[in-house]
Protein backbone atom coordinates (compact mmCIF):
# COMPACT_ATOMS: atom_id res chain seq x y z
CA UNK A 1 0.00 0.00 0.00
CA UNK A 2 2.38 2.32 0.73
CA UNK A 3 4.89 1.35 -2.06
CA UNK A 4 1.23 2.26 -4.48
CA UNK A 5 1.17 6.10 -2.46
CA UNK A 6 4.63 6.98 -3.55
CA UNK A 7 4.09 5.82 -7.02
CA UNK A 8 0.81 7.99 -7.24
CA UNK A 9 2.63 11.06 -5.78
CA UNK A 10 5.49 10.46 -8.44
CA UNK A 11 3.26 10.15 -11.31
CA UNK A 12 1.12 13.00 -10.06
CA UNK A 13 4.60 14.87 -9.61
CA UNK A 14 5.88 14.42 -13.25
CA UNK A 15 2.34 15.80 -14.70
CA UNK A 16 2.45 18.75 -12.73
CA UNK A 17 5.72 19.49 -14.00
CA UNK A 18 4.96 18.70 -17.09
CA UNK A 19 2.40 21.16 -17.17
CA UNK A 20 4.26 23.78 -15.62
CA UNK A 21 7.41 23.40 -18.53
CA UNK A 22 4.90 23.28 -21.36
CA UNK A 23 2.89 26.79 -20.21
CA UNK A 24 6.56 28.44 -19.35
CA UNK A 25 6.82 31.55 -20.66
CA UNK A 26 9.79 31.69 -23.14
CA UNK A 27 9.57 27.92 -23.80
CA UNK A 28 9.85 26.52 -27.04
CA UNK A 29 5.91 25.20 -26.79
CA UNK A 30 4.21 28.38 -27.13
CA UNK A 31 1.45 28.33 -28.98
CA UNK A 32 1.12 30.54 -31.97
CA UNK A 33 -1.63 33.44 -32.22
CA UNK A 34 -4.86 32.24 -33.96
CA UNK A 35 -5.54 35.93 -35.46
CA UNK A 36 -3.89 39.01 -36.45
CA UNK A 37 -6.02 40.68 -33.44
CA UNK A 38 -4.71 38.00 -30.62
CA UNK A 39 -0.59 38.95 -31.97
CA UNK A 40 -1.56 42.23 -31.37
CA UNK A 41 -2.96 41.96 -27.40
CA UNK A 42 -0.67 39.42 -27.00
CA UNK A 43 2.49 41.56 -28.33
CA UNK A 44 1.05 44.32 -25.95
CA UNK A 45 0.66 41.49 -22.60
CA UNK A 46 4.48 40.52 -23.67
CA UNK A 47 5.13 43.96 -23.78
CA UNK A 48 3.94 44.92 -20.25
CA UNK A 49 5.46 42.02 -18.56
CA UNK A 50 8.61 42.36 -20.07
CA UNK A 51 8.69 39.35 -21.90
CA UNK A 52 11.07 39.75 -24.45
CA UNK A 53 11.13 36.12 -25.72
CA UNK A 54 7.24 35.97 -26.61
CA UNK A 55 7.38 39.97 -27.69
CA UNK A 56 10.00 38.60 -29.98
CA UNK A 57 8.00 35.23 -30.92
CA UNK A 58 5.39 37.24 -32.07
CA UNK A 59 6.86 39.24 -34.94
CA UNK A 60 8.68 38.25 -37.69
CA UNK A 61 10.58 39.06 -41.30
CA UNK A 62 12.30 42.63 -40.93
CA UNK A 63 10.73 43.51 -37.63
CA UNK A 64 11.83 40.53 -36.14
CA UNK A 65 15.29 40.68 -37.63
CA UNK A 66 15.21 44.60 -36.28
CA UNK A 67 14.24 44.14 -32.76
CA UNK A 68 16.41 41.34 -32.39
CA UNK A 69 19.39 44.09 -33.37
CA UNK A 70 18.24 46.01 -30.89
CA UNK A 71 17.47 43.54 -27.98
CA UNK A 72 21.26 42.36 -29.04
CA UNK A 73 23.22 46.09 -28.98
CA UNK A 74 21.36 47.55 -25.51
CA UNK A 75 21.42 44.55 -23.99
CA UNK A 76 18.53 42.17 -23.15
CA UNK A 77 17.56 43.80 -19.16
CA UNK A 78 17.51 47.41 -20.91
CA UNK A 79 15.13 45.73 -23.87
CA UNK A 80 13.35 44.10 -21.49
CA UNK A 81 12.66 48.01 -18.99
CA UNK A 82 12.33 49.41 -22.87
CA UNK A 83 9.19 46.69 -23.14
CA UNK A 84 7.79 47.31 -19.68
CA UNK A 85 7.72 51.46 -20.29
CA UNK A 86 6.01 51.59 -23.79
CA UNK A 87 3.20 49.23 -22.29
CA UNK A 88 3.10 51.75 -19.37
CA UNK A 89 -0.29 53.71 -18.61
CA UNK A 90 -2.28 52.09 -21.32
CA UNK A 91 -5.60 52.47 -20.62
CA UNK A 92 -7.07 50.86 -23.26
CA UNK A 93 -6.73 48.84 -26.46
CA UNK A 94 -8.46 49.04 -29.68
CA UNK A 95 -7.88 47.08 -32.91
CA UNK A 96 -9.67 46.63 -35.72
CA UNK A 97 -9.29 45.55 -39.26
CA UNK A 98 -8.18 47.73 -42.21
CA UNK A 99 -9.33 47.04 -45.82
CA UNK A 100 -6.16 48.13 -47.70
CA UNK A 101 -3.53 45.14 -46.58
CA UNK A 102 -0.39 44.02 -49.18
CA UNK A 103 -1.21 40.53 -50.56
CA UNK A 104 -0.31 37.64 -48.16
CA UNK A 105 -1.05 39.98 -45.04
CA UNK A 106 -3.62 41.67 -43.12
CA UNK A 107 -3.55 45.20 -42.01
CA UNK A 108 -4.96 46.06 -38.67
CA UNK A 109 -5.20 49.92 -37.00
CA UNK A 110 -4.34 49.80 -33.56
CA UNK A 111 -5.39 52.69 -31.54
CA UNK A 112 -3.22 53.09 -27.99
CA UNK A 113 -5.31 55.12 -25.48
CA UNK A 114 -3.59 56.65 -22.62
CA UNK A 115 -4.71 59.13 -19.83
CA UNK A 116 -3.53 62.01 -22.00
CA UNK A 117 -3.14 61.07 -25.67
CA UNK A 118 -3.89 58.78 -28.14
CA UNK A 119 -1.32 56.84 -30.51
CA UNK A 120 -2.99 55.29 -33.46
CA UNK A 121 -0.53 52.97 -35.70
CA UNK A 122 -0.65 50.28 -38.56
CA UNK A 123 0.42 47.14 -38.01
CA UNK A 124 0.78 44.68 -40.78
CA UNK A 125 0.30 40.93 -39.81
CA UNK A 126 1.13 37.24 -42.05
CA UNK A 127 0.00 33.75 -41.42
CA UNK A 128 3.26 31.87 -40.39
CA UNK A 129 3.38 28.01 -38.92
CA UNK A 130 -0.42 27.93 -38.35
CA UNK A 131 -0.27 31.18 -36.62
CA UNK A 132 0.20 35.45 -36.67
CA UNK A 133 2.95 37.17 -36.67
CA UNK A 134 3.47 40.83 -37.07
CA UNK A 135 5.77 42.04 -39.47
CA UNK A 136 5.42 45.60 -39.77
CA UNK A 137 4.34 48.75 -37.10
CA UNK A 138 4.01 52.27 -38.61
CA UNK A 139 5.11 55.28 -36.76
CA UNK A 140 2.50 56.00 -34.25
CA UNK A 141 0.59 59.30 -34.80
CA UNK A 142 -0.39 61.17 -31.58
CA UNK A 143 -3.76 63.03 -30.60
CA UNK A 144 -4.61 64.85 -27.56
CA UNK A 145 -8.12 64.38 -26.26
CA UNK A 146 -9.72 67.75 -25.48
CA UNK A 147 -10.54 65.83 -21.79
CA UNK A 148 -8.18 63.22 -20.63
CA UNK A 149 -9.57 59.90 -20.41
CA UNK A 150 -10.41 59.08 -16.59
CA UNK A 151 -11.46 62.68 -16.14
CA UNK A 152 -14.63 62.96 -13.75
CA UNK A 153 -18.12 63.36 -15.17
CA UNK A 154 -20.48 65.04 -12.91
CA UNK A 155 -24.29 65.92 -13.33
CA UNK A 156 -25.27 69.18 -13.54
Amino acid sequence: MKKRAVQIVCVAGVVVLAVLLRGRKGGGGREPAPTPEAAVNAMFDAAEQGDDEAYLALTGGQLERQLRGTRSQEGAEAFREDLRRSAAGIKGLGVSRAGDAPAGTVALDVEIVFRDRNERQRYLAARVDGGWVITAISVAATTRPSIPYGTPVFEE
